[in-house]
């Protein structure tokens, strides 16, 4: 039999909606093993709590601010940089590349001077690392930018760690945006650092093939980032609270309500979405939109939300463990996910696995490996040319389709969810890794 683990998951967020490795951490902390979680200090929020399971969750102080960069200089002279590239001298993130020549200028060398802070930070967030989980036998991250961190914890301690590749990050959001000589460079450190982990997990079967090609590196387990099974027992849960909520923000009493949740980013479909809400194919028809989260495009949500005379709404978040609830009250669930990067044709949004669960049909690009799960499963509206035109079409279609195939769909959905797509699946793949990682227990033979 196999003994229990001290494990460290450190997580480069506050960990408030971190739904992957809260599961992981719970999973292995109810298999017997002792679980620390390091997160990020937000607003509000505890430095230490205990969480279900006996988790202990930590939020170290840790120097995040992108100046930082310029040390050992001075303070005022630090500032002074920051300011000459555009950014505060207290800014923890960077902001949007405005018009113009002089940021045209200014972008590349702002993103060096974060590439060079989060460089800095390696060794300080290791220690707080080390510090909340001093005798870890594992340590375990999921992105990029925490890997040198849970490397260097533990070399200096002596133990080893899990890299959870949730993302092709090179290839994700602002970093495919970069110079060819950058990304080069950032791959090449990914696939040393990737080479000395004990472990390696990912999101899905296609990601986990392009990770073999790309890096050379053992095949990483596919845990899918499914939902545990919810309400089982409901062949569609429904919820009043999205209504409730959309009615109050001022949105159309009575229609379909399409339901975008998650971080307001590029490369997620909005751009193309808030176009084809506004264009003829669906300006008559009755649909409520409500975009649920937060993040870079939320002024443009809510310019758009006041311009629409009831038909799209912004609410705040929800906590993880409500979530479901919540999105039970929707019609349809817009995932989008254009495969604008090699990245986002690989992974599988969080936001699909919670909308089957809830029994929600999703709308989603076509071309990617969540497209191609929809698909097999009949559980949704895959768009396979996408672009605000066919996206139009293709919800007009669905709205207007008979009741008893909108029901059937939400019926699929559900189901696929309760049979192949639930964490009660996964999770046995994700223990089993780190069972290989701890020491066999020697058990004496009884006496006879």
């Amino acid at each position: 039999m196999t003994s229990a683990l001290r494990i460290c998951f450190v997580t480069a967020n506050t960990f408030e909606y971190d739904s992957r490795t809260w599961r992981a951490a719970r999973a292995l902390a109810d298999d017997g093993h002792v679980v620390t979680v390091v997160a990020l200090q937000g607003p509000g929020l505890a430095t230490a709590e205990t969480l279900d399971g006996g988790i202990s969750l930590v939020r170290p102080p840790l120097d995040r601010r992108i100046s930082a960069a310029f040390r050992p200089l001075p303070s005022p002279v630090r500032g002074a940089i920051a300011r000459a590239l555009g950014f505060d001298d207290e800014a923890i993130a960077l902001p949007p590349r405005g018009p113009g020549w002089l940021d045209r200028v200014r972008s590349p060398l702002r993103r060096g001077a974060e590439v060079l802070a989060y460089r800095r930070r390696v060794g300080p967030w290791a220690s707080t690392a080390i510090a909340a989980a001093p005798d870890a036998d594992v340590f375990s991250a999921k992105a990029l930018v925490t890997l040198p961190v849970i490397r260097e914890a533990a070399r200096r301690t002596e133990a080893r760690f899990v890299y959870d590749i949730a993302d092709l990050h090179i290839e994700s959001g602002r970093l495919a945006r970069l110079p060819g000589p950058v990304k080069s460079y950032l791959s090449r450190r990914e696939r040393a650092w990737m080479a000395d982990a004990a472990a390696l997990t990912t999101v899905t079967a296609p990601m986990a093939d392009e990770i073999v090609r790309r890096f050379g590196v053992p095949r990483p387990t596919v845990v899918m980032n499914c939902r545990p099974r919810w309400h089982p027992d409901e062949p569609t849960p429904t919820s009043a609270r999205l209504r409730g909520a959309v009615v109050t923000a001022g949105g159309s009493v009575g229609a379909p309500i399409l339901l975008y949740q998650g971080a307001f980013r590029e490369d997620q479909g909005i751009e193309e979405l808030l176009p084809a809400l506004s264009g003829p194919v669906l300006r008559d028809i009755p649909l409520v939109t409500a975009f649920m989260g937060f993040g870079r495009l939320e002024t443009r949500l809510r310019e758009a939300a006041a311009a629409s005379a009831g038909r799209i709404v912004v609410l705040p978040p929800v906590p993880s463990d409500q979530l479901l609830e919540w999105t039970a009250g929707a019609s349809l669930a817009f995932v989008g996910a254009p495969p604008r990067t090699i990245n986002l044709g690989l992974t599988i949004p969080n936001k699909l696995f919670e909308s089957l669960m809830a029994g929600v049909p999703v709308v989603l690009a076509g071309g990617t490996a969540a497209a191609r799960l929809i698909a097999d499963a009949d559980a949704g509206i895959v768009v396979e040319r996408w672009s605000e035109g066919s996206l139009a079409d293709a919800l007009a279609r669905a709205l207007g389709a008979p009741l008893a195939e909108r029901h059937a769909l939400r019926s699929r959905a559900r189901r696929a969810a309760l049979d192949r797509f639930n964490w009660e699946t996964e999770r046995d793949g994700l223990v089993e890794v780190y069972r290989a990682l701890s020491p066999r227990e020697v058990v004496a033979p009884s006496a006879t």
